[in-house]
C-alpha cells in the first residue's frame, strides 16, 4: 500500500471547478513553464501532512511551494474539510497536489509510490537546510507543468507572550501556485475531466493576473489586488504571444 494512501479523496467531495480566486526570489505574478525538481512529503509537528515542491522555470529560477494535504492531529488529520451548509470540500492543497499529480502522471497523489531519499530540509532550530531522509514522489521527477503563479504581500509574523504567531507591522513578498494547467495543451484538470477540445480558462486567468500584486497583510492599511505593481525584468514571456 503506498505511504500516501490516506490522501484518497472522499467520494463525496464537492468539485470546486475552476475559479480565478483573489487575486528566495519573488517572482511577477504571471504563467511559468517549469520542471518539477523536487517533491517529497513532511510532517508536521502537529501532525499535519505537506507535499513540498520545487520546480525550476525555463531559465532556471526555483518556485517552491508547499501544499497542505493533510490537516493535523488537532483537526482530525483529514483531507477535507466540512463547509456550513455540511458539504465535504478537498483542503485546496490536496487539489492543487492532485492537479499536479493529474497533469503528469495521470494519477492522484495518493497513488503514487514515494521512495526514501536524502535531501536538505530546512532546520528550524540550526536555521539552515541539512540532509535529511524524506519521502520523494519520484514518479514527478523531471515532468513538466505550467503553473499560475501570483506575487503577494504577507505579513511577517511574530510570536506574542503566549506563543502565538502575530503581525510584527512589516511584510515581506512572496509566491504561490494558484493554478496549475497541462503542459502541452495548456488545460485544467476541469477541462480535461469535462472532455473540453481547447484550453479557455488559462487565458482568463492570464488577462486577470499577469502583473499583479495580491496583498493578504492584515497589519496594513491597504487591501485588494494592485494591478501591474511590479513588473520587472523576472515577467515570464506571454505563452500566446497576446502581450
Amino acid at each position: 500500500m503506498s505511504l500516501l494512501s490516506s490522501l484518497k479523496q472522499e467520494t463525496d467531495v464537492k468539485d470546486d471547478g475552476d475559479s480565478l480566486g483573489l487575486g528566495p526570489n519573488v517572482l511577477d505574478s504571471g504563467l511559468y513553464q517549469t520542471t518539477v525538481n523536487l517533491a517529497y512529503i513532511s510532517i508536521s509537528a502537529g501532525g499535519a501532512w505537506a507535499l513540498n515542491c520545487i520546480f525550476k522555470t525555463q531559465d532556471g529560477r526555483e518556485i517552491r511551494q508547499t501544499f497542505w494535504v493533510q490537516s493535523g492531529d488537532a483537526k482530525g488529520n483529514k483531507n477535507y474539510y466540512t463547509d456550513k451548509d455540511g458539504a465535504k470540500h478537498n483542503l485546496p492543497g490536496l487539489n492543487q497536489a492532485n492537479s499536479l499529480c493529474q497533469l503528469t502522471t495521470g494519477k492522484n497523489v495518493d497513488q503514487l509510490d514515494t521512495e526514501e531519499k536524502m535531501v536538505n530540509v530546512w532546520n528550524g532550530e540550526l536555521k539552515t537546510e541539512v540532509p535529511t531522509p524524506v519521502q520523494v514522489l519520484t514518479d514527478l521527477l523531471k515532468q513538466q507543468v505550467t503553473l499560475g503563479l501570483l506575487k503577494q504581500i504577507v505579513d511577517k509574523n511574530i510570536k506574542d507572550d503566549n506563543g502565538k504567531f502575530v503581525p510584527s507591522g512589516e511584510t515581506r513578498e512572496e509566491n504561490e501556485v494558484d493554478k496549475m494547467f497541462h503542459a502541452d495543451s495548456n488545460m485544467t484538470m476541469t477541462e480535461i475531466a469535462e472532455k473540453e477540445t481547447e484550453a479557455k480558462f488559462i487565458h482568463t486567468w492570464k488577462k486577470k493576473n499577469d502583473g499583479t500584486v495580491r496583498n493578504k497583510a492584515k497589519g496594513t492599511s491597504s487591501k485588494g489586488t494592485t494591478s501591474g505593481a511590479a513588473r520587472a525584468v523576472s515577467s515570464p514571456p506571454s505563452l500566446f504571444g497576446d502581450d
